[in-house]
């Protein structure tokens, strides 16, 4: 394998910093450590370039946070000098990396992603009956630092820049892994070994890419096993033989443990294709798509956050229609036309204190109010705010949006505003009344009978 050399002046060029810095701050320009940074641009660049000259820079501390949504996750934050400092180590070495990568890996690389990857995983279950699917147990916290150094040295010999790459990995902090032992370890080993990779910061993402891309190779090489997707820690093996997919599992297993790793039991399933599976956020047949039903009851959790907050203030009407966009996009690569219009119904928006309308009753309702007292107040608030569910007007999603008004998605009649809800593209769409957004089962039955044999179940198609 070529090894690169010769690395170190690209990173720690002005032109290199500049646009480190511009690809840091993007959609960040209103946060204070920005604002401050940006205050004196070519002081602060001229600093961190002086210090990376003379190998005296160091990183600073990690703020870090708690995530419950899908799973609980420790997110740790950089400073933003210092994720100026990633953006410049990955602008040179992102382009060596994207080319020595598994081509059929999604995660994190330009013209790949999650809709890409479930095209590709669709493609494979038309061509193949079963499907091992596999997770790799605590992926980021069970990273190894001295197993992942030695990757590096593998394709990169610039003494410099590998200074500075294990440097970024050194200064990681806690990841509150579990403590693995595999074989030849003595008791104290797991323990002494240091481990676990920062989520959030974007050297994480590559350095996790890179530490699993021999594994790609491996299954694809070596296994000989063509159809094969990954994204992340989680990835999934196609083939027509199922006893061959069993014999698959104890490779990877054995591979894993050089990389001090191992799969997670609960989420490891040898699939039929016709039964589908969960990836990357939807649920996948050979034939169609759906969305995952915890991510239609995530959505729906925050529809209602975002009334809330659009009825108090403290949201305005770009920002929710910035996210209703979002999931729009996420959306409309499934077969869900029916249930975004299902959904959109209750997509109304108003503020609490400003009703100001030329509709004469409506004065009427709010002067009435004044005069309520108790029960009587609550239950004129009642029928108000189904009058206002009950307006006609449809300029939901729409950039002419006045503050004054009532925004819904689709009025009674279900007709759309010209800039209400693209037209999603998809194959096959299910009746209205007959939705279904795609439930992930738990039953199967064991593969085998062994106790020395991990459980892995299959799910038969109905």
């Amino acid at each position: 394998m070529k090894r690169y050399g010769n690395l170190w002046e690209n990173i720690i060029s002005w032109e290199n910093l500049v646009l480190a810095s511009k690809k840091a701050r993007g959609g960040k320009r209103d946060r204070i450590s920005v604002q401050n940074f940006e205050f004196n641009l070519e002081g602060q660049l001229l600093n961190l370039q002086k210090e990376l000259t003379a190998q005296t820079y160091c990183p600073g501390e990690f703020r870090s946070h708690w995530i419950y949504e899908p799973k609980k996750r420790m997110i740790s934050v950089a400073p933003y000098r210092d994720r100026v400092v990633h953006h410049a180590l990955m602008n040179v070495l992102e382009p060596i990396l994207d080319c020595h990568f598994h081509p059929d890996n999604y995660a994190c690389r330009k013209t790949k992603g999650t809709h890409k990857a479930a095209d590709r995983l669709q493609k494979l279950m038309n061509r193949y009956a079963y499907c091992l699917q596999c997770d790799i147990q605590k992926f980021f916290p069970s990273i190894d630092h001295l197993i992942l150094k030695q990757i590096f040295r593998k394709l990169i010999k610039d003494k410099k820049v590998l200074w500075l790459m294990d440097l970024i990995v050194d200064s990681s902090n806690d990841q509150l892994g579990e403590n693995l032992w595999f074989k030849g370890d003595d008791l104290f080993i797991p323990i002494e070994r240091a481990k676990g990779l920062p989520i959030g910061n974007l050297t994480s993402q590559w350095f996790a890419n890179w530490y699993l891309n021999n594994l790609d190779h491996f299954i694809t090489s070596h296994i000989r096993i063509g159809a094969y997707v990954r994204y992340c820690d989680d990835f999934i093996v196609l083939h027509n033989d199922k006893e061959f997919l069993k014999d698959t599992v104890c490779r990877i297993v054995t591979y894993l443990d050089k990389l001090r790793l191992k799969l997670n039991w609960r989420k490891v399933h040898i699939h039929s294709n016709r039964s589908g599976l969960s990836f990357v956020g939807y649920r996948i047949w050979p034939t169609h798509r759906l969305l995952k039903k915890k991510n239609v009851k995530r959505f729906q959790n925050r529809l209602k956050w975002l009334k809330k907050e659009y009825a108090i203030g403290r949201l305005d009407w770009s920002g929710v229609k910035r996210r209703l966009d979002s999931w729009l996009g996420y959306a409309k690569h499934a077969d869900a036309k029916c249930l975004v219009k299902c959904l959109s119904c209750n997509w109304i928006f108003s503020r609490g204190s400003v009703e100001n309308e030329s509709c004469s009753s409506r004065r009427q309702l709010e002067q009435q109010c004044i005069k309520l007292h108790g029960d009587q107040r609550q239950q004129q608030h009642t029928i108000e705010s189904q009058q206002q569910h009950r307006i006609s007007c449809c300029p939901a999603l729409s950039e002419n949006f006045t503050r004054n008004h009532s925004v819904h998605g689709l009025c009674e009649r279900g007709c759309e505003s010209p800039d209400s809800i693209p037209v999603l593209r998809a194959t096959a769409f299910m009746p209205l009344g007959r939705i279904n957004v795609g439930r992930h089962g738990r039953s199967g039955r064991n593969i085998s009978e062994s106790p020395a044999w991990p459980k892995i179940f299959c799910r038969q198609a109905a």
